[in-house]
């Protein structure tokens, strides 16, 4: 397929070549596959461009788009940037003060949606407020019918009304702003342009190859631009989309849809896996893994399928890749799933570059590193220290044109061309990076030593009794650490149901205590709090280190 310069070339190019083929597999009334192919999609692209243009006077305006990942998302996303204006993804679980707040801030006037998020807006009357046009995809009182707005459209079309189509997409303006859920700090638009979010597809499609024959089961929040190139990679790939129906369903999700490819992030990812390492356990079969760990990389892939038929049929029996990002990733869980027979791709990006800037490929499965950068990406190690490790800074054309009417933020991280990620890491000696941390959180001591927290973090994940962790310096410099204790590995342990709140908190200290012994004494945690309620997070599942819920 030719580059396309914009999102509307890039699914009139992808219909052009997989016309008939299905874009989107759904699951109908009757509880069975459906698809969508790439002609049906660009059809009703058009229609809802058109309609909303011609029946809500959206031309050049901001559109939000909020709600459950699904086809109508997707399609109202391509409808908005191929020619009526800027896209707005919205998080669908922020408080509804919080999405008021980016409505009035970008100058939405109007929002597609779901029921729930429709409900939700109309309650706050931010429709009467605001003369915010909402349009639902559920017959909601107060609200437009999305249905009715495409067979509208298509009446418009037939009528040869064709400001849709000749509509100037220029590459290098905005076409989708989005409101960061930072870890630290207030969310920020970030402007992304049509040339933003093609360089990053095109480059990662290098690096990460999906085939028409792909099909990739969507469970991450599509209003994260980490979703969203993945839904224009499969589009750009001929591939198809399958949206998970939750989190507590994905096991029948997986039997059901047997994608190929999934996108993940660490957290997800190493539940699924102790999950499974669980299962193995109770099967009597720990001993035969930690064998064939040692010498799998002898063994064909095909075989180590064979092998571990039981962990496919998990995942639908058809998985062949999975692509995680994000955050860190213990490189154990990333090497149990190699020694399955399903590669797993690690890569590293931010919202600011559309996002993925560095990524490794099925031919550099580097479990320890998040890889080399994409083409057409510099990456830049500023003022780095003994070990080489400084912040990293990237340049390149996937990287932000600025945040939205915020031009103090953007001359903070856009200096010279490159972003300044406010991440720290270091490049090895054959070419990987390898992320030590954010700048923000790292902790000075007073005779000047640096701790990375997400370090001690990673080396107490790699306890099975702990499930969760947060470390962080109190105000006189104590590290100390916020433990989330996995009891059913402590249940296991101690092969007793139940145990008291004096055995979890024994078998966490002895935890902390074996991490202590592998790191430097001043890196050592001091002081432990046990937490029974999981921490506040990012729409992308890191932990928001600056809530004070968070250290309670």
């Amino acid at each position: 397929m030719n580059t396309p310069n914009n999102l509307r070339e890039l699914l009139t190019e992808s219909e052009k070549k997989f016309t008939d083929r299905p874009a989107f597999i759904i699951k109908n009334s009757e509880g069975r596959e459906a698809e969508i192919s790439y002609g049906r999609l660009k059809r009703e692209a058009e229609a809802l461009g058109t309609a909303l243009i011609y029946e809500l006077g959206l031309k050049g305006k901001k559109t939000g788009i909020i709600g459950e990942n699904s086809y109508e998302w997707c399609l109202s996303y391509l409808a908005v940037t191929g020619g009526v204006g800027v896209a707005v993804p919205i998080d669908k679980e922020l408080p509804v003060e919080e999405i008021g707040n980016i409505i009035s801030f970008a100058g939405i006037e109007a929002v597609i949606c779901d029921g729930k998020s429709a409900g939700k807006l109309l309650s706050a009357r931010y429709t009467e407020e605001r003369e915010l046009k909402l349009i639902c995809t559920q017959s909601i009182k107060g609200t437009l019918s999305f249905y009715e707005l495409l067979r509208k459209g298509e009446k418009h079309i037939s009528e040869g009304k064709r400001d849709y189509f000749s509509a100037e997409t220029d590459g290098d303006k905005m076409a989708v702003l989005l409101f960061t859920s930072g870890t630290t700090g207030m969310a920020k638009g970030v402007m992304l342009s049509h040339k933003n979010l093609i360089s990053d597809l095109v480059s990662v499609s290098e690096r990460i190859k999906i085939t028409e024959a792909d099909r990739t089961l969507s469970v991450l929040p599509l209003h994260h631009t980490y979703e969203a190139i993945s839904f224009l990679m499969i589009i750009y790939s001929g591939g198809s989309i399958a949206f998970a129906e939750s989190l507590r369903t994905l096991k029948e999700d997986f039997a059901f849809y047997r994608p190929t490819a999934f996108v993940t992030v660490p957290l997800l990812l190493e539940k699924l896996h102790r999950r499974i390492m669980l299962s193995i356990e109770e099967k009597g079969k720990r001993k035969k893994v930690q064998f064939f760990s040692v010498v799998s990389s002898a063994v064909s892939e095909d075989k180590r399928k064979k092998i571990f038929s039981d962990v496919h049929a998990f995942f639908g029996g058809r998985l062949n890749k999975i692509v995680v990002g994000a955050a860190a990733l213990q490189k154990e869980v990333a090497e149990d799933f190699i020694m399955f027979g399903i590669p797993v791709i690690i890569g590293y990006g931010l919202t600011e570059c559309s996002p993925i800037v560095i990524c490794n490929s099925s031919e550099n499965l580097a479990t320890d590193s998040i890889g080399r950068s994409l083409q057409g990406v510099e990456v830049r190690i500023e003022n780095p220290d003994e070990k080489g490790i400084g912040e990293i800074c990237v340049k390149g054309p996937m990287v932000m044109l600025g945040y939205y009417k915020n031009k103090v933020a953007t001359d903070e991280v856009l200096k010279d061309g490159f972003l300044h990620t406010g991440d720290l890491g270091y490049r090895d000696k054959v070419g990987n990076y390898h992320i030590t941390g954010r700048k923000k959180n790292v902790i000075v001591t007073k005779n000047g030593k640096n701790i990375y927290p997400e370090e001690i973090e990673y080396y107490l994940l790699r306890n099975p009794v702990i499930a969760d962790v947060m470390v962080y310096a109190e105000d006189d410099s104590i590290i100390s650490a916020q433990i989330i204790p996995d009891t059913a590995e402590i249940e296991r342990k101690l092969k007793k149901t139940a145990p008291t709140e004096q055995e979890i908190h024994k078998a966490v200290i002895e935890a902390v205590r074996s991490t202590n012994r592998k790191l430097p004494s001043y890196k050592s945690i001091k002081k432990v709090t046990l937490r029974n309620k999981d921490f506040i997070r990012t729409s992308t599942k890191k932990i928001k280190r600056d809530e004070k819920e968070n250290k309670q």
